[in-house]
């Protein structure tokens, strides 16, 4: 709704927008002015979430949905950490303490202790770099997210010599920035060179269709070691120094990507810094990691365009393919690793083999053919059909698994021996869908045009019997007919509904997990009132709270007013009381106006006090302000409780988030 008010209002006054300022997708922390045009839908949308009908779906789960709810139940009740195998479906239970030993002494390995002057200097820095970009009032602090760690369970041996991967999922947001500078940058050297720097698996299968030859070639097939780590800030700069004599870079822009490589690690609320003291330090969680590896990427594979070498690369894997004999092809193999030693990198490489497993494709040159390829101990699971997911996402997974099959088998033969265990996958998931061959060139690609779209992204569940589609779009039609001077910008073409998906069991477990982890800070304390008149029973000292308001007038009239605050409820009723007192401040809330109100007309009244909920505010990293949703609730769906609010309230910034602003830091 914010979207769309902030839209209106830059179409119906086109003269305050003269400069279309660049802000790198970061939003305004600023709440959309009042407009008059979009009333009429911005209440008929509160009436639509206030009306949604929920069916007998909701007290009588299928027996699939009775398992997931019975699963989860076991794990809100668990006290252990559930950790995640690396790359497996597998989830191990952890002792708390144990677990914490585990993160530490993988942290210690690479990382030491920093200190808050660190953390300062790094907040310092991109509020400088926002503020060269003039964001400094929409980009945030880090997010200092605790590091974790999964288990690598597909290592061999790995019951007897356990190893576990870190995963550092702080991130400095003026990194989204970097990502944008870097993409483009990658974009036109790729443009520009044609290198086989590849993006996804269909890249690699037209790279291996195009060479000619096949039965006289062989593979060589290589992957990096500890990629993002061994990224120094040497080659980071040596990259640089060469996309530049390939395109034009400002000064600025590499400024920018060298300084947001500083990042830190945060582990039991502590920030860590790489042991090295290095000021490169990419992590796999960050925005721009995956361009920064793009750009080495391109980088190394200037160096390894020799004569006869057909070769590429995806992120850390590569693969070339060459009709030299194997004297020759070992030769080539030594070169390559040089490559990579002078840059400071370590590789596995294999040279001469006629076949290869690469991504999820089996490269055959005997045959000439390719074919799905399943990595050992992976299971094939897909959403189930029961699941609770809209039926567009359902019934799209068995129709993209047979797309997928078909690109990845060279012939109808190959299909048909491999789709077995995708076949068994799929019926165990609830479908029942014959795989059949697809040849890729009865497949048409659909033309992808960019509108300016504004999406309304209700979440769904199937207990749900209104059809949420239908009413919004009747609305939308009732509130911008033709004719209307913003059915231009808000018609059934510019305007799209998308249903979001509730939290699925990953999300449920890291949530757990950080409260076994890091059990929530208690929000209550002591009683602050110095006259012994609490408002709230001795509970005024409690912070991070929904809290109503009841005015009983002589009259025996009642009027309900809910607010919030995340400092301590003392603090917020001082200010309260003060509203009260202030003629300057009169109108301050609705409950300071109604107060007044009934001041002026000499109406005896007696105001009570008592906490609705307890939620938290907002922190950094986080999608969302439970504080402001919980009011929000209230207001909604409990409009007795809150007789005094003003719907108009619903769509208004998180306050919360605004202290997390590097303008306020």
């Amino acid at each position: 709704m914010r979207n769309l008010k902030w839209k209106a209002f830059h179409f119906l006054n086109p003269r305050r927008n003269l400069e279309n300022k660049e802000t790198y997708g970061f939003k305004s922390s600023k709440s959309p002015p009042p407009v008059e045009q979009v009333k009429e839908f911005e209440d008929g949308l509160i009436s639509l979430v206030q009306n949604v009908k929920f069916g007998e779906s909701s007290n009588n789960p299928c027996e699939f949905q009775r398992k997931l709810n019975s699963d989860i139940k076991k794990i809100k009740a668990s006290k252990n950490v559930i950790v995640k195998g690396d790359k497996s479906l597998n989830y191990y239970s952890v002792n708390p303490q144990r677990y914490n030993e585990l993160v530490l002494n993988t942290v210690t390995k690479d990382y030491k202790k920093s200190t808050t002057h660190q953390e300062n200097l790094i907040t310092k820095m991109d509020k400088e770099l926002a503020e060269s970009l003039e964001i400094e009032d929409r980009v945030e602090v880090m997010s200092k997210a605790e590091a974790y760690i999964t288990i690598k369970d597909h290592k061999p041996d790995f019951q007897n010599k356990q190893s576990f991967r870190l995963i550092n999922p702080n991130k400095r947001n003026i990194g989204k920035v970097c990502k944008i500078i870097l993409e483009a940058i990658n974009y036109k050297i790729r443009a520009k060179l044609k290198y086989n720097q590849w993006r996804n698996t269909s890249d690699v299968l037209n790279w291996f269709r195009e060479f000619e030859n096949k039965e006289r070639g062989s593979f060589i097939v290589f992957d990096i070691e500890q990629f993002y780590p061994s990224i120094t800030e040497d080659l980071l700069k040596r990259a640089i120094a060469w996309a530049e004599t390939q395109v034009n870079i400002e000064e600025k822009d590499k400024h920018l990507i060298l300084a947001t490589k500083k990042t830190l690690l945060y582990h039991s609320e502590s920030p860590w810094t790489k042991t090295n003291n290095s000021e490169c330090d990419v992590t796999m969680g960050s925005w721009d990691g995956a361009e920064v590896c793009e750009l080495i990427g391109l980088f190394l594979l200037s160096q390894l365009q020799f004569p006869g070498l057909y070769i590429g690369l995806y992120r850390d894997d590569g693969l070339a393919l060459t009709t030299q004999r194997p004297q020759q092809v070992e030769r080539i193999k030594k070169r390559i690793c040089k490559v990579f030693r002078d840059n400071n990198l370590s590789i596995t490489v294999e040279a001469n083999k006629k076949i290869v497993n690469f991504l999820d494709v089996t490269f055959d040159l005997n045959s000439q053919t390719h074919r799905p390829y399943q990595k050992p101990n992976s299971p094939l699971v897909y959403v189930h059909r029961k699941s609770n997911h809209p039926s567009c996402i359902l019934e799209n997974i068995p129709i993209s698994v047979n797309k997928r099959l078909s690109e990845l088998s060279s012939t109808e033969k190959i299909f048909k021996e491999s789709v077995e265990p995708y076949s068994k996958a799929l019926k165990d998931a609830g479908y029942s869908f014959d795989l059949n061959y697809q040849p890729q060139d009865q497949v048409r690609t659909r033309r992808q045009r960019k509108r300016n779209i504004t999406w309304f992204n209700p979440p769904f569940s199937k207990s749900v019997v209104t059809n949420m589609g239908k009413e919004f779009f009747q609305l939308l039609d009732r509130c911008f007919p033709e004719g209307n001077i913003l059915h231009k910008i808000f018609n059934r073409n510019t305007v799209k509904m998308s249903y979001s998906c509730l939290p699925n069991i990953g999300t449920i477990i890291s949530n757990q997990n950080k409260k076994v982890i890091s059990p929530p800070h208690e929000v209550s304390g002591p009683c602050k009132c110095l006259d012994g008149e609490c408002p709230l029973d001795g509970e005024c000292g409690t912070s991070s709270i929904v809290y109503q308001a009841t005015i009983l007038t002589q009259n025996g009239e009642a009027f309900t007013y809910v607010g919030l605050t995340a400092n301590t409820f003392f603090d917020r009723h001082k200010q309260h009381l003060s509203n009260f007192r202030n003629f300057n401040t009169k109108n301050a809330t609705k409950l300071s106006t109604k107060v007044w109100e009934l001041r002026n007309k000499n109406v005896n009244f007696e105001l009570k006090w008592k906490i609705l909920q307890k939620a938290f505010p907002y922190k950094p990293g986080s999608s969302q302000c439970r504080l402001c949703l919980t009011e929000a609730y209230f207001i909604i769906f409990k409009p007795a409780e809150s007789t005094l609010n003003k719907r108009n309230e619903l769509f208004s910034k998180c306050r919360h988030a605004n202290k997390f602003k590097l303008i306020k830091n």
